[in-house]
């Protein structure tokens, strides 16, 4: 699935859960088939808990032993200790990995439990798999007086999409944030005030800003690529979502195909004028970027940019944003065995690894100073190789950022996740919390996600409105099925 693909708080003093020890006993329904189970690894000494997590996760032994040595010195009666599973690295076969983590959870062998990303092969094993009976429901404990310092970390829309039929079984991964993507930025010294104030958000009044732009001789009118996520232009509240290239009527809770929708037509027709104008050269979501190009973006030769905010300077333009989209994931998130013997332990080292940024920078890291990790940036050297895989663990927002590949990160990611908690304009749906599974149709799915990538690109035809209804018969049609499936399980989820 489409990841979306994502800020520092007073140091908390955290004392052992025992407080929460009675309701976790009340909720571990496993009963005495897991008790059994946890008789079996009464021999792992009590303050040990034990993290499941891919085999070819990046994770350092001598970061662990760290961590482990912090821990004590600041108190605490916690110690961790990874256990790789078997997986399949090509990700293609979900069961691989979920397999084995099942015999090791039954196994009382281990305590926290990496779930895994959903694969676009398996939609919907996931909520199968959370609500299995392997992991510890958390709903109670994230508002207990322990748990509600987590909880209060993400966004409530977040826990509502990461839920299976009400619950929670997994700590949201914090690689992953819900932000109002730009939906295009204009460059101030060549693009006025006063023209970007009065762009009403269509794409027609879009094309029409951007005639009354004066370019430069080696001036672009816009760089990067449209995106067919963008299609309903900057709008007060958000009526679709895109996702696996199914349109959804968050409203309406309705799924569509793009060409279904008088919007579509309308972004299609812009890009069209905009391509015979010479302003778009991309095919969509055509993210190959020439040299050409690069230098364009480098000397500053645009007057607006569908490229990825983090690669353009926050000084030189003026982001136009569309109202937040909040939805939490279901895949990568951490878990709880429901089998394990050490619920309270690892319910604790999930709050301190998530509001003690020394301990978790220590584990990613391997190193808690900022003197010694940071450059005079404020980002993590490039000499320091990150050894431990942050997306395993989970953690992102109390983690010191370091810039790869052209990307600066924003140093604080917490403050920048609560900066979006609160920003309005937002979106928000119950639709948002719908996860369908495509285990059925899959090769439906994926045919009908063919034609409509072949189709998508009319907007270059000289012909255009003859090639917008070509293109619109040829995706209705391989549409049709899997449109069917997935309105019934809307239905049905519904219920």
């Amino acid at each position: 699935m489409k990841k979306r693909f994502c800020v520092a708080l007073t140091l908390l003093v955290i004392t052992a859960l025992a407080g929460c020890s009675g309701f976790v006993q009340k909720e571990n329904h496993v009963g005495k088939k897991a008790g059994d189970a946890t008789k079996k690894s009464a021999t792992k000494k009590e303050n040990t808990v034990v993290w499941a997590v891919r085999e070819n996760a990046k994770v350092s032994k001598k970061n662990i032993q760290k961590t482990n040595e912090l821990l004590v010195k600041k108190g605490y009666d916690l110690a961790i200790k990874v256990k790789k599973l078997k997986t399949d690295r090509t990700y293609e076969k979900q069961e691989i990995y979920h397999d084995a983590l099942e015999k090791a959870v039954k196994s009382g062998e281990i305590d926290v439990a990496y779930v895994d990303m959903c694969y676009e092969t398996a939609q919907g094993e996931m909520a199968q798999y959370l609500q299995s009976g392997l992991f510890y429901p958390l709903n109670r404990w994230l508002h207990s007086k322990e748990g509600k310092a987590v909880y209060k970390l993400y966004d409530k829309e977040v826990w509502k999409g990461s839920s299976v039929s009400g619950k929670n079984y997994v700590f949201p991964n914090e690689v992953y944030y819900d932000i109002p993507e730009t939906v295009i930025a204009f460059r101030k010294d060549h693009v006025s005030q006063k023209l970007i104030k009065s762009w009403d958000g269509s794409w027609g009044d879009l094309f029409r800003i951007m005639e009354k732009v004066r370019l430069g001789k080696n001036d672009m009118m816009v760089t990067g690529y449209p995106m067919m996520d963008f299609f309903e232009g900057r709008v007060k509240k958000r009526k679709y979502m895109i996702d696996d290239d199914i349109v959804y009527d968050i409203q309406n809770q309705t799924v569509h195909q793009p060409f279904e929708l008088e919007e579509f037509y309308e972004y299609l027709s812009f890009l069209h004028k905009c391509y015979q104008e010479g302003y778009v050269t991309h095919r969509m979501d055509d993210c190959l970027t020439s040299e050409d190009e690069i230098l364009h973006l480098k000397h500053g030769e645009y007057a607006m940019a569908w490229t990825a905010e983090e690669c353009l300077k926050p000084a030189d333009h003026v982001f136009v944003r569309r109202p937040v989209c909040v939805r939490g994931i279901l895949g990568e998130g951490t878990a709880i065995s429901a089998y394990s013997d050490k619920k309270e332990k690892a319910l604790e080292l999930m709050k301190i690894l998530r509001t003690d940024d020394e301990i978790a920078n220590t584990l990613i890291w391997g190193e808690q100073d900022a003197k010694k990790l940071l450059d005079e940036d404020g980002y993590v050297k490039d000499s320091v190789e990150r050894v431990s895989d942050w997306s395993a663990f989970g953690l992102n927002d109390g983690i010191f950022q370091q810039k790869e590949e052209g990307i600066t990160p924003v140093k604080n990611m917490r403050e920048y996740r609560n900066k979006w908690i609160h920003y309005s304009p937002r979106t928000t749906s119950r639709m948002l919390g719908f996860w369908p599974d495509y285990s059925s149709f899959y090769e439906e799915l994926t045919e009908y996600q063919k034609v409509l990538k072949e189709s998508v690109d009319c907007f270059q035809e000289d012909d255009f409105e003859k090639a917008y209804q070509e293109a619109a018969e040829r995706v209705a049609k391989a549409w049709k099925p899997v449109g069917k499936k997935v309105q019934k399980q809307i239905t049905e989820w519904k219920r």
